[in-house]
């Protein structure tokens, strides 16, 4: 990637002087600490979501904290906490990931095995032309053979990161995932083109 300047544009801060945290002994610098249901520890009846639960700093995720804390008020119970949520910055190309990373999985003690794909290499990146530079990478769970992280760049990384996001999450058998039509001639068939060699 070949480029003039660099611009980072970081998330927001949150804002929590002044409402009172002080009263039950949180700091308002602080980043709180939370179990899955999202109940900050130590302090009975108090929640937190979005950014200040330091769980994924992204809307979608706080959509996703906000519904488990409703579930939790209303009495209802909790299926496991979600941490296949999908990453995405959408800068040209957009860049997004989605599950853990590669050396997030060895750190684990995963078998890893890792597929890239380049998408100018692909028919849709063909088709495209100029702008076309980007790839798919894939982090699978050799011994049970299901994907457990993806990386996407390029035109359209955050749409192709979806398909990605439901092999994560449902644990799609990678025997399934070679077996599906993908429809011609897109960017996420690359990921096709990614599944022979994990």
């Amino acid at each position: 990637l070949e480029a003039e300047k660099l611009l980072v544009a970081a998330g927001r801060r949150p804002r929590l002087h002044g409402i009172g945290l002080e009263t039950v002994g949180i700091d308002p610098d602080a980043r709180l600490s939370v179990d899955d249901s999202l109940h900050v520890e130590g302090v009975e009846g108090l929640w937190a979501i979005g950014d200040i639960a330091g769980r994924g700093a992204f809307t979608h995720v706080s959509m996703y904290q906000s519904e488990r804390v409703a579930q939790v008020l209303l009495g209802e119970d909790l299926p496991e906490y979600d941490t296949s949520f999908p990453r995405v910055t959408f800068t040209d190309p957009e860049v997004g990931g989605v599950g853990i990373t590669e050396k997030q999985a060895r750190d684990r003690g995963i078998n890893v095995a890792v597929a890239t794909t380049k998408l100018e290499e692909s028919s849709r990146g063909f088709v495209h032309g100029p702008g076309n530079r980007g790839l798919i990478k894939l982090v699978v769970d050799a011994d049970r053979g299901v994907v457990v992280g993806a990386t996407s760049i390029g035109p359209a990384g955050g749409e192709t990161l979806s398909a990605l996001a439901v092999a994560v999450r449902a644990e799609v058998p990678l025997a399934t995932l070679r077996n599906m039509i993908y429809a011609y001639p897109t960017f996420w068939r690359a990921i096709e083109s990614a599944l022979p060699d994990a």
